[in-house]
């Protein structure tokens, strides 16, 4: 699923909703905005993948429930504007399936994020700043979108 711009308005769950045995997904070079998470993923969900998306207004970056090793979920290379400081949490922070999480560009409102319960976040490559101007938001999603 890819070059689409997701306004979450109803039910500010999560732009895509990676749920119910969800299995091989690639999200990528997507404009989300809004939403209590950029990457949602439970009841069974992996082998999802989410990457060189632009989260805009998110609460968080992701929720990701326990996967099984070699079945892991992924979230990279994401620029997320989050509304909170976590970046994620939940089943798939920690275990044989771990989410692989990596390089992610973080903006939020105090300009400091958790990450799986650990400040500063651990994932590899991911810098954490203070809230961009709208202006550079758009900007970015129209470079992903192509516009």
């Amino acid at each position: 699923m890819s070059h689409n711009f997701f306004i979450d308005n109803y039910n500010l769950q999560e732009g895509v909703d990676n749920d119910d045995g969800s299995a091989y997904y690639h999200t990528h070079d997507n404009f989300l905005v809004s939403g209590n998470q950029g990457m949602k993923n439970d009841f069974g969900g992996h082998d999802n993948y989410h990457y060189n998306n632009v989260y805009g207004y998110v609460g968080k970056g992701f929720g990701i429930c326990s996967q099984l090793a070699g079945h892991e979920d992924a979230f990279y290379n994401n620029t997320l504007v989050m509304t909170g400081n976590d970046i994620g949490s939940g089943e798939g922070c920690s275990g044989p399936g771990k989410t692989i999480v990596h390089d992610l560009k973080v903006y939020t409102p105090t300009g400091k994020a958790t990450e799986c319960g650990h400040s500063p976040p651990q994932s590899p490559g991911t810098t954490v700043h203070k809230l961009p101007a709208d202006e550079d938001i758009i900007a970015w999603a129209k470079v992903l979108l192509r516009m």
